[in-house]
Parts: C-alpha cells; sequence; structure tokens
C-alpha cells in the first residue's frame, strides 16, 4: 500500500474504483490508515454497507456498536447505503442504547436498503425512525400516533426486509409510511401484517418491483389475498412465495395475469400441494403466456402422496403434455373432488412440458424436495436432460437440492451449457472425482456448490466428512480457470484463489489454494435454508 500511496503514475480518480476490489471490512480499515487520500476514498466505502450476521464473533455487541457510531458520527451515517441487522441482544436495553438505535438510523440519509430479521427486535421507533430520518425526534405514545397521521416522503430507502411477528413489538400500521419501495420481504407475517401489506401494495403500486414473503407453512397468505393484491402488483418483476401452503394455482395465475412487466424471477416453495402448473399457462392463443418473461425458477417439489385435483374431464393432465392452450378444458378446477397419488415421473413430465415450451427465457432453474430424498431415476434424468436440450445454451445457475442425479447427466449438463455460472448439485461422497472430471467441460462456471445426502453415510458408519486437501485436490482436479469459489454442505464455502510465481526454469505458474470466503454477498441458495 505504501509503494501505492507514492506512485505518481496512479490517477487519484482510479483510486475508489480499485478500492471496492477489497471484500473484506479490515482491508478498508486499513487502506484508511494510509494517508489522508486513502481515507478520504476508503471511508465511503468502509460504511457503504453495514451488515451484522448471527454467526459473526459478538455480533449482539457489534449491534450496539455499530448504532453508537452512527449516533455520535452523523458524518459516517450518511454513506450508509444498505444496512443488515439480522442478529440483535436478546436482552432488554438501556434507554441510552435505544436511542442511539434510533438517532443512528435518522441519521443514515442516505440509506436505500434495510434488512432487520430478528424476531422481536423490531420496534415502532425502529420503523418510524427509519421512515423519516431527519425529523422524527422521540418514541412517545403521541409522538407515534402523530407520525401515523401525517404524510411525510422517506428518504432514498427503496427496499425493506423485516420480520412480520409484530406482536407487541411495532404497529403493523407504520409500515404504510414507505410510500416508495421498490422490494418488500417479509419473514413470518402475522395476520395483522398480511392486512396492512393489502394496503401497503396499494400505495407502493407505481415502484414495486418485488415481493419475497417467507412463511414456515404459515396459512396467513391465501388465494384470496394474493388475489385482492394482484391488481396493484402490475409493476413485479421478483415474486416469492415460500412456506404458504394455502396459495395454489388460482392466487399465483392473478399475479402473473396482473403484471404488465411480466414476472422475470419467481420461486414457489412449499406452497399448496394442489399446486397444478398446467393452470398458469395460457387458455387461448390471444391471451399472452404469462410465464413468457422468466429468467429465474425456484420450485420445491409437492409430497407426492398429493396431486393436484383436477375435474374428470382431465384427470391425466398432470400424467401428459397439457392440451393445447385453445381449449380450456385443463382449467376447471375443484378443491373437493378426490385425488390420486401421483408419480415422480408425473410431475417431471409437466413440468418438463412446461419449461421446454413456455419459459423461452429461462436462464436460472432451482429445484428441491422438501419432503423426501429422491435417488437418481429416468423422471429426473428426463426432467435435466430435455430441460438443457432446450436452454442450455442460455443457462447461468443450475441448483438441485435432495436430489440425486446421475453423474451421466451431470457430464450431459456441464457439455451443453456453456454459460453456466453455478452450479449447486448433490453428490455421493465417491463420485468427487469424476465430478471435478466433468465440470472441468463448464468454461463459464465461477461457483461449485457439492452437497452430499443427508442420508449418506461413510465406511465406519458416520456422516462423511469433505476434509480440506480433499477440497484442493477436487478443485485442481476440475483445472477449470473460472472457478472462484468452491463449497460442501460438510466444510462449508471456500474461495479458490491463484497465487503466480516465476518456475525454475522462468515461466509463469500459477498455484491454486482454497482460504475463506470472502465476499458479504450470501448466495441466494443459503438465505433459506434448503438442504
Amino acid at each position: 500500500m505504501d509503494s501505492m500511496a507514492s506512485c505518481p503514475e496512479l490517477p487519484i480518480e482510479l483510486l475508489p474504483t480499485v478500492l471496492e476490489h477489497l471484500p473484506k471490512v479490515h482491508y478498508l480499515t486499513r487502506t484508511a490508515l494510509v494517508n489522508h487520500t486513502f481515507y478520504q476514498s476508503t471511508i465511503p466505502l468502509l460504511y457503504a454497507r453495514a451488515s451484522i450476521y448471527s454467526w459473526h464473533k459478538d455480533a449482539k455487541l457489534k449491534v450496539v456498536q455499530l448504532f453508537r457510531t452512527l449516533s455520535i458520527c452523523p458524518q459516517l451515517a450518511r454513506y450508509v447505503r444498505r444496512l443488515e441487522i439480522r442478529d440483535f441482544p436478546r436482552n432488554a436495553l438501556s434507554d441510552d442504547v435505544l436511542e442511539s438505535i434510533s438517532q443512528g438510523l435518522r441519521n443514515c440519509t442516505g440509506l436505500h436498503s434495510c434488512t432487520w430479521t430478528r424476531d422481536g427486535s423490531l420496534t415502532s421507533n425502529i420503523l418510524l425512525a427509519l421512515s423519516e430520518p431527519s425529523s422524527y425526534t422521540n418514541g412517545t405514545t403521541n409522538d407515534i400516533q402523530s407520525a401515523l397521521a401525517t404524510s411525510v416522503p422517506i428518504h432514498t430507502l427503496r427496499h425493506l426486509e423485516i420480520n412480520g411477528h409484530h406482536s407487541n413489538f411495532y404497529n403493523p400500521k407504520i409500515l404504510l409510511r414507505f410510500k416508495w419501495l421498490e422490494r418488500i420481504s417479509i419473514i413470518m407475517p402475522t395476520i395483522e401484517v398480511v392486512q396492512v401489506l393489502e394496503e401497503w401494495v396499494k400505495l407502493v403500486q407505481e415502484s414495486l418491483k418485488s415481493l419475497n414473503i417467507i412463511c414456515k407453512m404459515s396459512p396467513v397468505i391465501t388465494d384470496d389475498i394474493l388475489i385482492r393484491m394482484a391488481p396493484y402488483l402490475r409493476n413485479l418483476e421478483f415474486f416469492h412465495l415460500t412456506g404458504c401452503p394455502k396459495v395454489t394455482h388460482r392466487g399465483i395465475r392473478e399475479v402473473l395475469l396482473g403484471s404488465k412487466r411480466g414476472i422475470q424471477n419467481m420461486g414457489l416453495e412449499s406452497v399448496s400441494p394442489r399446486l397444478d402448473l398446467t393452470q398458469l399457462l395460457p387458455t387461448s392463443v390471444a391471451q399472452p403466456p404469462m410465464l413468457r418473461s422468466i429468467h429465474s425458477l425456484t420450485l420445491s417439489i409437492p409430497p407426492l402422496h398429493f396431486m393436484p385435483a383436477q375435474t374428470p374431464a382431465s384427470t391425466l393432465s398432470s400424467l401428459i403434455p397439457p392440451v393445447p392452450m385453445t381449449s380450456p378444458a385443463h382449467l376447471s378446477y375443484s378443491s373437493h373432488i378426490p385425488v390420486q397419488h401421483p408419480t415422480l415421473q408425473a410431475y417431471t413430465s409437466t413440468l418438463l412440458n412446461i419449461l421446454t415450451l413456455y419459459l423461452p427465457k429461462l436462464q436460472r432453474f432451482q429445484i428441491y424436495s422438501p419432503h423426501m430424498f429422491f435417488e437418481p431415476c429416468l423422471a429426473t434424468k428426463e426432467l435435466f436432460l430435455g430441460l438443457v436440450r432446450t436452454h442450455g445454451e442460455k443457462l447461468k445457475r443450475i441448483s438441485v437440492h435432495r436430489m440425486l442425479i446421475g453423474l451421466d447427466v451431470i457430464r450431459q449438463i456441464c457439455m451443453s451449457c456453456p454459460a453456466m455460472e453455478e452450479f449447486f448439485v448433490v453428490v455421493e461422497p465417491g463420485g468427487l472425482d469424476t465430478l471435478a472430471d466433468h465440470i472441468h467441460h463448464a468454461k463459464s462456471l465461477k461457483t461449485v456448490h457439492v452437497n452430499y445426502p443427508l442420508e449418506a453415510q461413510s465406511e465406519d458408519g458416520g456422516v462423511p466428512i469433505l476434509r480440506l486437501n480433499e477440497a484442493l485436490r477436487f478443485v485442481k482436479r476440475a483445472s477449470n480457470p473460472s472457478i472462484t469459489q468452491f463449497g460442501c454442505n460438510a466444510l462449508g464455502r471456500l474461495q479458490v484463489n491463484r497465487k503466480i510465481f516465476i518456475d525454475a526454469n522462468g515461466e509463469m505458474e500459477s498455484e491454486i489454494y482454497l482460504g475463506p470466503y470472502e465476499s458479504p454477498d450470501i448466495p441466494e441458495q443459503f438465505m433459506v435454508v434448503r438442504t
């Protein structure tokens, strides 16, 4: 750094761009100490993102320290663009600490994104400070009621991710003050929060592009709620539901129909087992295909002892490709007709038909089983071979959890997907060497994550563990220079580093070594546990 700081050839305008490539906070804290010029360029980057996760050492103490700094140093708080509070002290906090949290938030006048997901930590005072940072002064009952009655434009905040368990913690009506959001994400909402959400989407309908609701098999989100909200979701591009067993194709269809932009990223995880994917297809040539804009699709396989309910005229619609879209027969629906037990073959056949005929822009595909583990079989083989046969040139991510697919299928995926950058796959411990040989052919691959089956056992009867030297051998055997990240559920995430050196013959060589994952960004696959 000293030589860089004194280098007269380096234009000072390039310094912020160079510093942006330092992923870890402690790297930036060091560069800030080089000299005044480095300090001026580093501090905005150092405070642009403040993230506290539960696995951070002394995470709860760091929450208090962070907001003390932001409360007494408004000149630093104004640099904060992204705030992530995923842990919070469990014990009651003093009035001084609570005030420093509110004051710190009020000082973050440039905040663009806020995540606050720790159950029981979000309060009315925190929400009010976020919604009106420069003018809110204290947290008395009168002030809260007054603020609720006032229509004050918020600041730069565009993304809000919160815990929806409000009981005894915050007034859900305060959420109506956030009127210019582009992204809303709610975890474990209560029925009162859902009722406010129906009103909330009306206020943000012009700007809202992303809606993500994560429940734990909760009945609070229903088809009727989605149908009522659908007219106000016309600008939606990102739509994810997790753990909403009362949601079927009825509600999802209305959201898809109402989106004039077209949903580009859709996730339907652990929704109703009566969801019939064929009901999301157009009913006539004149009707625009509802799935036409999807770039990314995430699905969980329903329980195999359920089958989407259908009329007698279409009992077999999930066993064979859908009828032509000029016929409305397959749209009939009744929740009271007895159902048959579906097979995996029935589900994957219908899904493959939809993937190949109705999703022309698909680039990312994620699928997993939350109920049972699937061994390699003809059904999954046909699904993935058909997927890459149609979309192989475009696919950038394939993510498979709790499903084993044959190594021969994996080879075909790697050979057929030249643009694939991320590959999450399940393999048996003994298949790593063969997997590495196949990975070699995926020349654009940056991230590889291997999950061992949870049911797998080592020779001594224990859970198989991938050791660091085995991981390094895998990456070297793959001999794929594009790979920058490797992970395994028995090892975690590792960063693939390469060191350049000159050998004895004067030739330039590179040496691969593995280090800790340094990026503050957590891959989407790990935000909701699917393994």
